[in-house]
């Protein structure tokens, strides 16, 4: 998949960082998203679905990095 990378770049320095991330896609007028997740697998599949979906547009993988705690 072209775009979206799940190998993060090293840090300078030990870190407990964990990568999350999500699906932001656009059904009409109206932005989506899914649940935040730390398992890129599942969210790379759906990407390949919904960007083949005709009625959905600008469907783009998200990433947050977020350092001793779950995202928001």
């Amino acid at each position: 998949m072209a775009g979206a990378d799940a190998h993060t770049e090293p840090h300078s320095g030990q870190t407990n960082a964990t990568n999350y991330w999500r699906l932001r896609y656009r059904v009409g007028d109206l932005e989506h998203y899914t649940e935040w997740t730390t398992a890129f697998p599942t969210v790379e599949n759906r990407y390949e679905q919904y960007r083949r979906q005709p009625r959905i547009s600008e469907v783009c993988i998200e990433r947050l990095e977020t350092v001793g705690g779950e995202p928001a």
